[in-house]
């Protein structure tokens, strides 16, 4: 009698462990024991685009004439975030060079192209250059400018030391084209190349 007591509690408590525990299987996520299992979900989540590609799409929005594609866009992007240098030159009637400054602003939602006035340049930021012979451009500036139309000139390290470099390297090969020449600058050595227009965004104002 006592063993058929005990063998009738061992089996209610065995039932009630195996109710329990399927129950919470059940309570577990993709365990679908009912059939009403939420599956895993594989759409991929679109992420924001970043303020900076927001403005350049901004800017390229503005210009009828440039070609908008998610390419350009990313070349664009790179070229606002590790600009190489870039300097307007032009041959002056004595057959001497000015050259200017030029960079890249941020305006309110897009991005253009500004004039750098340094110290000692003249109000509209040209500025004799004198010592050209120093830096051992090959070729020469001369050679760039046939004629009295100026010449945006963007330069680069020659050997990318960071990943600065390299970025400032690859926007000009993919936004100013390949490189045209090479010169000197505190015992460095850079690249440069010649363009007759500006990329991406609206050129300088006079």
């Amino acid at each position: 009698m006592m063993r058929a007591k005990l063998s009738d509690t061992s089996f209610t408590s065995r039932a009630i462990s195996a109710i329990a525990i399927a129950l919470f299987l059940v309570s577990l996520p993709g365990c679908g024991l009912t059939g009403n299992s939420s599956s895993p979900s594989h759409d991929t989540e679109t992420l924001p685009a970043s303020p900076e590609a927001v403005a350049v799409e901004n800017s390229q929005a503005q210009q009828p004439s440039t070609d908008k594609d998610e390419d350009k866009v990313l070349k664009c992007e790179q070229l606002v975030r590790n600009p190489p240098g870039i300097e307007e030159i032009r041959r002056t009637p004595q057959l001497g060079i000015e050259s200017r400054e030029i960079r890249v602003e941020r305006t309110a939602d897009s991005y253009r192209w500004v004039v750098y006035r340094s110290r000692g340049s003249a109000p509209d930021g040209w500025r004799s250059q004198n010592g050209l012979d120093k830096l051992h451009f090959n070729p020469a500036l001369q050679f760039l400018l046939p004629d009295k139309d100026p010449q945006f000139l963007a330069y680069a390290p020659s050997v990318a030391e960071t990943p600065q470099d390299s970025e400032q390297m690859m926007s000009i090969a993919d936004n100013f084209g390949p490189k045209v020449g090479t010169f000197e600058w505190n015992g460095k050595h850079y690249t440069y190349t010649a363009s007759k227009h500006l990329p991406c965004f609206p050129e300088p104002e006079e």
